[in-house]
């Protein structure tokens, strides 16, 4: 099949349809669906580096929670918003969150889970699109007492 590359934008005798292949998974959120054999090498390695990264990143015990929090900072259009939001799953050094908004990979929030008390400063990390709902894995800027309590009580898996 020819035609233009979604990545790339140039026109291509042969292009590749990437969206149901398993070893690009990891760059699906990236929007792309047909592209042409060298940017579907320069993503095979891209997700080949996310995939590793997300392997180190996964060696942290993780707990599957469902806690309200409120959550303050700006999408990725730079709108301000603080709304509330659901925790899915809690580490020592973070948490992943849905949330109905865009926001960008290095943005910093203030998470405030008032059940436990808790007031914390994140920076996103990583960001996934599951139609309109967006789940932003966060990395906490520093530790704290609460937080590690909140975490030892959960279920670690």
């Amino acid at each position: 099949m020819s035609g233009i590359c979604d990545r790339c934008g140039e026109r291509a005798s042969q292009l590749l349809d990437i969206a149901h292949m398993p070893e690009m998974a990891s760059v699906a959120g990236l929007g792309y669906r047909l592209v042409c054999p060298g940017c579907y090498d320069d993503l095979l390695a891209e997700a080949n580096e996310m995939d590793e990264r997300d392997e180190d990143r996964r060696k942290e015990p993780r707990a599957a929670v469902s806690i309200k929090a409120r959550v303050e900072g700006a999408t990725s259009h730079l709108v301000p918003f603080s709304e509330e939001m659901t925790i899915d799953e809690v580490s020592r050094s973070g948490l992943r969150l849905r949330t109905a908004h865009e926001m960008d990979q290095g943005a910093v929030l203030k998470v405030f889970v008032p059940d436990y008390g808790i007031e914390l400063t994140a920076i996103v990390e990583v960001v996934w699109s599951d139609g309109g709902q967006h789940k932003a894995g966060l990395k906490l800027v520093e530790q704290s007492e609460a937080w590690e309590a909140l975490v030892a009580g959960h279920t670690v898996e």
